[in-house]
């Protein structure tokens, strides 16, 4: 009786400590759309130098655009692969490309460019060696 009471708090206690250890990367995963658009105004503000103007237009923008692609990942997860996905996709990113050039300078838009290219090809290079999802 008394090694079955031990074991079962042993189990109670290792179970207890693994759910309390968040998996790494899982941050952004859990703020929400308007937290995460929150973070991305910011980040492109510092790195961007934006006026308190250009932050408040792209707020939105970058809400949408979270929210927009949350909807398709959501659609993808219930229903599988969608036919016409990509193409769907493709079509959001460049409406909100065209919005954000809206909003910032040519120069401004050009390192948001240049920004977007180089986080491609650091993903390109992860899933190469294998450490993408």
């Amino acid at each position: 009786m008394k090694r079955i009471l031990v074991l079962l708090a042993l189990s109670l206690a290792a179970a207890g400590a693994a759910s309390a250890q968040a998996p790494a990367g899982t941050a952004a995963a859990q703020a929400s759309p308007e937290q995460q658009a929150q973070r991305r105004t910011q980040y492109l503000a510092k790195e961007l130098g934006l006026s308190a103007d250009q932050q408040a237009k792209l707020q939105p923008i970058l809400l949408a655009q979270r929210q927009d692609m949350l909807a398709m990942r959501e659609k993808v997860q219930t229903g599988g692969r969608q036919r016409g996905m990509g193409q769907e996709l493709k079509a959001a990113q460049a409406k909100y490309t065209e919005q954000i050039k809206a909003v910032l300078t040519p120069e401004q838009f050009a390192k948001f460019d240049q920004m977007k290219d180089e986080a491609r090809d650091k993903m390109r290079e992860r899933r190469a060696s294998g450490q993408g999802r």
